[in-house]
């Protein structure tokens, strides 16, 4: 006796590799497919991760135009030709790193077919920040600015602290000349009134 499931739903095989990777958030899929007739329409998802699934991208498609695209946060493109889907997918980012499932269901001509594939061990690289040749200059630019103006923080007391010695010892070498100015002078008079005595 055979199971209801069976008569209604008879599977579908669908295959993928076993791994593929992916560079700046895009990768390569294919799920291969095996059916006796040749389908006419038919539902391709991408299912991410095990054993709870996300459903990344869905697409229906008429194989009179077996091209198809997705929108969203990841996008879906691709094409089906004879026993195979290959799709493009982008917007991944490394923490996007995970088993991909394709289910492919054969809608039109009847039986409806339905399979899901094994899975695809799907790597994204996570691209590095690598700086241009303009975007490195500009940092250099912009990193000997910072360092000319820490050098102007730096260095800006300094000659007001020059000028400051500069006026203090010139205020003191000037006092003592006046001092000394004043000594004299005032030595003068004294010396004189001596000389004006001893002549007496």
């Amino acid at each position: 006796m055979f199971h209801s499931s069976f008569v209604l739903f008879p599977a579908l095989r669908v295959s993928q590799p076993y791994r593929v990777e992916g560079k700046e958030g895009e990768v390569p899929l294919h799920c291969f497919f095996s059916a006796k007739s040749k389908p006419e329409e038919m539902q391709i998802t991408l299912y991410k991760g095990l054993p709870s699934q996300e459903r990344i991208c869905s697409a229906f498609v008429n194989l009179s135009q077996p091209y198809f695209t997705t929108d969203g946060t990841v996008n879906c493109r691709g094409n089906i030709s004879s026993g195979r889907v290959d799709m493009i997918i982008t917007g991944l980012r490394g923490e996007d790193t995970d088993l991909y499932r394709c289910k492919i269901e054969i809608l039109f001509p009847p039986p409806y077919l339905r399979g899901l594939g094994n899975g695809t061990v799907v790597y994204i690289q996570e691209t590095p920040n690598c700086p241009t040749a303009s975007t490195q200059n500009q940092s250099q630019s912009q990193r000997q600015t910072s360092e000319w103006e820490a050098v102007k923080s730096d260095v800006g007391p300094l000659p007001l602290l020059y000028a400051i010695l500069i006026i203090t010892s010139c205020s003191f070498i000037l006092q003592m000349i006046i001092c000394k100015w004043r000594g004299s002078s005032s030595m003068a008079p004294m010396l004189s009134q001596k000389e004006s005595y001893m002549k007496f």
